[in-house]
């Protein structure tokens, strides 16, 4: 069944760090860097990557976050030809992100769009699930999303917010196209909080990661409003 386009940012929009930036102190960056650092593991089903995820609900009538019971995750098989159709379980982002301050604060930021989606859609509650996503490449060697290439996301919506991307990274560029898969904009994430937000107006990707020398990383953090085939 055709699932209805509701067209928030045209695909996609870049956001620059310092508008997330804007209202938070010096250390705020620091401080949550630390934080992720703590959070990220081996992913279970893939080697090239580190990983958390927490689930979260929000309520748009009291401007609330609480933790869902469900925390796992699926994508079905056309939005992800990789891991698609299975329902995964990622380690465990610490619930204490709920009162983060710099979480609470980029959240309030994204919100605005989210917001937006759930006017145009007629709904109060939805549910949300935040990834902290670590890509990491040594020298010759590659680390690549899931899925690999141009693709549709399940989520309406999805804001893929930077932490850190390392000097000594290559390729890591976001790449955008029509539903003919055929690129028409590419874009680098390089500052903290640079923020590529899409919706399912066109396709996106990013290209894999690879390292000049050592071992390269490139720390992400999407905020993915869930649709519902994704509740598994």
């Amino acid at each position: 069944m055709k699932r209805e386009l509701i067209n928030i940012v045209n695909g996609f929009k870049f956001v620059p760090g310092s508008a997330y930036l804007e209202g938070l102190g010096d250390d705020a960056y620091l401080s949550f860097k630390r934080f992720y650092d703590a959070q990220v593991k081996p992913d279970p089903y893939a080697a090239v990557r580190d990983r958390a995820m927490i689930k979260i609900v929000y309520d748009r009538k009291t401007a609330q976050i609480r933790l869902n019971p469900n925390q796992s995750y699926f994508q079905s098989y056309g939005a992800n030809d990789s891991d698609g159709g299975r329902v995964r379980v990622f380690p465990a982002i610490d619930e204490s992100i709920l009162e983060n301050r710099v979480f609470c604060h980029l959240f309030q930021c994204d919100s605005t769009y989210i917001d937006e989606y759930c006017d145009r859609v007629r709904q109060e509650v939805v549910n949300i699930s935040v990834h902290f996503i670590r890509y990491k490449a040594n020298c010759g060697g590659a680390s690549y999303s899931s899925p690999v290439w141009l693709h549709l996301d399940d989520e309406p919506l999805v804001f893929i917010h930077l932490i850190e991307l390392t000097r000594n990274a290559i390729g890591a560029d976001s790449v955008i196209s029509e539903m003919d898969s055929k690129p028409t904009n590419v874009l680098r994430l390089s500052n903290p909080f640079d923020t590529l937000i899409v919706d399912r107006a066109k396709k996106h990707a990013v290209t894999p990661l690879g390292a000049t020398q050592g071992t390269a990383y490139r720390d992400v953090m999407l905020v993915n409003l869930e649709a519902e085939v994704q509740q598994k």
